[in-house]
């Protein structure tokens, strides 16, 4: 049983690469190949461009992933029995957890301390962001991705500006255990505006009070009836 991969990437595709050839070699070396053909059945849902894909697809290709990659093959290396995580949620807690998911993160803002108060200390992190609550009874991890983010502060009559991190970073989303990868997401208000940017709830209004989907209708409408907007990229890539 390992308790971390000692492996690094710069790059979620790179990571994937690293902990698809570490699983099989375990697998290899144990006479399990039954077991590794079905990790590799089970993360087939996620697509032929790897576990990374979904992700780049949702906040773009540029970014590194390798936290949420890891969070995935960690729950496969943990039903396996290679890897040993800190705390297993028991099953009335279990429940409680996935029934609350959607009404507490979807389309709200919410901080790491936030969730750690109301579901209790993870299973595992993967590297510094990935919250991973697995149940006792193996039946599938709850993921929560939070994405800290620096901002720069000039600092008067030093010349010179200051970077400052979120120590306790908003959720960006949350995956639960779905038959496909889009299924078992849920996104924050802040998911949402980093994917479809501020403008977010006018082409994706579901979930809004009957006035606000109204208002979207209406914004829709008009965007539709100008010309000019066919020539402007996607609304979460204006600036």
């Amino acid at each position: 049983m390992i308790t971390r991969a000692g492996l690094y990437a710069t790059g979620g595709a790179g990571f994937d690469a690293q902990l698809k050839a570490l699983l099989g070699d375990l697998c290899f070396l144990d006479e399990r190949e039954q077991d590794r053909d079905s990790v590799s059945e089970v993360l087939g849902r996620y697509g032929q461009t790897g576990v990374v894909g979904p992700f780049q697809a949702l906040f773009g290709a540029s970014g590194n992933y390798v936290d949420e990659v890891a969070s995935v093959w960690a729950e496969q290396l943990h039903r396996l029995g290679y890897l040993h995580v800190d705390r297993l949620v028991e099953t009335d807690a279990w429940h409680q957890l996935l029934a609350g998911l959607r009404d507490r993160f979807d389309g709200k803002d919410v901080r790491r301390s936030e969730v750690e108060a109301v579901y209790g200390p993870p299973s595992i992190v993967a590297g510094k962001r990935v919250l991973c609550y697995a149940p006792a009874d193996n039946s599938g991890w709850v993921f929560v991705d939070t994405y800290p983010e620096w901002t720069q502060r000039y600092l008067p009559g030093k010349g010179r500006y200051d970077g400052e991190r979120d120590d306790d970073p908003l959720v960006r989303s949350v995956r639960a255990p779905a038959p496909d990868f889009e299924s078992g997401l849920t996104l924050t208000l802040y998911g949402k505006v980093l994917r479809w940017g501020p403008g977010w709830w006018i082409d994706h209004p579901a979930g809004l009070t009957d006035d606000q989907q109204a208002i979207a209708a209406q914004l829709r409408s008009i965007e539709a009836a100008d010309p000019s907007q066919s020539l402007e990229p996607p609304r979460g890539q204006r600036g």
